[in-house]
């Protein structure tokens, strides 16, 4: 009987670390986060692509692992003055929604789009090169 217990509880605590680590793995999947209204440069965490809303890293802020097509879903739709850039890949930013028009890449940086003539135009925006 005391096998069968331990064995019993053995299972229990592999079932409830399966399910820790799937919950990890989906938690890194998410790509934005607009939980914060006021942000600056040091509040964007490495592995992330940052946009905000004012020059100097302040005022509304999305986050992006991925991208976004469409930058309205975040109020942030050619709102956008300044990035940073801390994926370690280059993302790749549109003029307009749905990757079209006029691209701006962005590497390994971090300032304000006006100048590359990009304040407040940004309209998409993709990690892979343009």
């Amino acid at each position: 009987m005391q096998r069968f217990t331990r064995l019993c509880a053995a299972l229990g605590l592999a079932v409830v670390g399966a399910m820790a680590s799937t919950t990890t793995t989906q938690a890194a999947t998410t790509t934005v986060d607009t939980s914060k209204s006021i942000m600056a440069y040091q509040d964007c965490p490495v592995g992330w692509f940052c946009a905000w809303e004012d020059a100097g890293g302040w005022g509304r802020m999305a986050r992006f692992q991925v991208g976004s097509d469409d930058l309205r879903d975040f109020n942030l739709n050619d709102q956008i003055s300044s990035v940073w850039n801390r994926t370690g890949k280059t993302f790749c930013t549109w003029l307009n929604i749905n990757r079209d028009g006029a691209t701006w890449p962005v590497g390994n940086w971090q300032g304000n789009t006006s100048q590359y003539n990009r304040n407040d135009n940004i309209s998409s925006l993709w990690v892979g090169a343009c």
